[in-house]
């Protein structure tokens, strides 16, 4: 038999036919149907059909098939369960544990039968881009990263602005590891996205739930101020300074919460966030910058547990605080007046 390579476009494509070969895509015994997702942004993700827990892949062929390979990311749960696959018939060498939809997986069957059946066992899930039927093995390209900058690429010799603002390159990251300079500052995630501005939306970066976020320069840093999103019941900690929250942390991704890294004396500073943070913008002050804007004359003084304040930065980078229906600029003086 000649190659027959089967894509996915749509949600009609659980069921195809091609070069005499019919698979179909069934809910099995799952309690949850496969479905085709859509992209949000290809350039970050492709569309995939995906499969869950007792999903079935069913490939039938009057010539007997002799070898199927199937390309796959994202084969674990978030609990890190591997989202395994057994076959009806004949011998499957699995590709391995696929943790992001940017690591490429190959599944391979081989054996003699006009009709096989896959199922998916384990609470994970499969995002699938193709089908080969008798082909050549399926490669997948390698890329090796580029080595993430360290502490050592600072320049002992810069001087910080007062404070400095940090914000990543113009690029995308997804749910790994990354590291990125701006104006000295190193910032290092162990797990978390860069997510790149758009028309509607400004650029963020993220520290993932139980991961950790550093910021680290050349001199000793005295705060760091923090804008961003938290998730509800957010309660981080650092291993310098203390933390003050600037806002009610019930807000769930509707307002701006943020945060003040204070008394920090030390040149790098921990973050670990129990929850996603999502930071649109930071500020470092050090020994002979202006303390951090929180708390402010005029402002109640925040504490270490989260405050009536809501913190705002407009897109002109206008900051302002709203307290009791009461809008503040950044020196605690009522606006409107």
């Amino acid at each position: 038999m000649a190659e027959t390579v089967f894509t996915f476009t749509s949600a009609a494509d659980m069921n195809q036919t091609k070069d005499g070969i019919t698979i179909r895509i069934a809910q099995g015994s799952g309690s949850t149907a496969p479905d085709y997702k859509v992209s949000w942004n290809t350039e970050y993700q492709p569309s995939d059909m995906r499969l869950y827990l007792g999903n079935t892949i069913t490939i039938s062929s009057a010539e007997a098939l002799q070898n199927i390979q199937m390309v796959f990311a994202k084969s674990c749960a978030s609990n890190k369960e591997y989202a395994g696959l057994s076959a009806s018939t004949g011998t499957l060498v699995s590709g391995g544990t696929s943790e992001s939809w940017s690591d490429w997986k190959v599944d391979s069957w081989s054996g003699s039968a006009t009709q096989v059946v896959f199922t998916l066992t384990g609470k994970g899930q499969r995002q699938i881009q193709k089908i080969v039927i008798d082909g050549e093995p399926v490669v997948i390209d390698t890329i090796v990263p580029e080595p993430l900058p360290t502490a050592e690429d600072l320049d002992p010799n810069y001087v910080y602005p007062e404070p400095t603002s940090v914000a990543p390159q113009d690029t995308t990251v997804l749910k790994k590891e990354y590291a990125f300079i701006d104006h000295n500052i190193l910032v290092y995630c162990t797990q978390g996205s860069i997510i790149k501005a758009t028309d509607t939306t400004d650029a963020y970066f993220n520290c993932n739930a139980n991961y950790t976020l550093t910021f680290t320069a050349t001199q000793p840093i005295k705060g760091v101020e923090i804008d961003g999103f938290v998730r509800k019941a957010f309660n981080a900690s650092c291993d310098h300074g203390t933390i003050q929250y600037l806002t009610d942390v019930d807000y769930d991704m509707e307002g701006w919460p943020a945060m003040v890294l204070l008394d920090v004396n030390n040149t790098s500073v921990t973050l670990s966030c129990p929850k996603q943070l999502r930071c649109y913008g930071v500020r470092v002050y050090f020994q002979e910058n202006p303390d951090p804007l929180f708390p402010v004359e005029g402002i109640e003084a925040v504490s270490n547990q989260p405050s009536a304040v809501s913190y705002k930065m407009l897109r002109d980078g206008q900051l302002i605080i709203l307290r009791n229906g009461k809008t503040y600029d950044a020196q605690g003086k009522e606006m409107g007046q």
